[in-house]
């Protein structure tokens, strides 16, 4: 089945945020690419921070269980949102470039 809203915004940007109803927002190349980009970018370096930090609270022993559960729920927030940036960029990309950003992505979180 066709997608409506992706078929009427083909030649728009899908961008990284959404209205305050929680719907998807686009621009038109050129208006506010470099604010997007930035807010991808943001996105994808907070992630990294976040599993720095995890990853560090997880090698201290006396981090509590709720401290644990707290790390794995940003987390989850943080691939939700990197996934989404992955998505994004996969919108603008043939398949082969998207398909190489994706293993960027993997491979850049996780690095330690």
């Amino acid at each position: 089945m066709a997608d409506p809203i992706g078929a009427a915004h083909e030649s728009l940007r899908r961008l990284p945020w959404t209205s305050p109803e929680g719907a998807a927002e686009y621009a038109a190349p050129g208006e506010v690419d470099q604010i997007a980009d930035h807010t991808e970018a943001h996105i994808i370096n907070a992630a990294r921070n976040d599993v720095a930090y995890a990853l560090a609270m997880a090698q201290r022993p006396e981090t509590s269980r709720a401290e644990l559960c707290a790390l794995i729920e940003k987390l989850a927030g943080a691939v939700r949102e990197v996934a989404s940036v992955a998505e994004l960029r996969g919108e603008r990309l043939n398949a082969p470039a998207a398909k190489a950003l994706e293993s960027a992505l993997r491979a850049a979180l996780s690095q330690r």
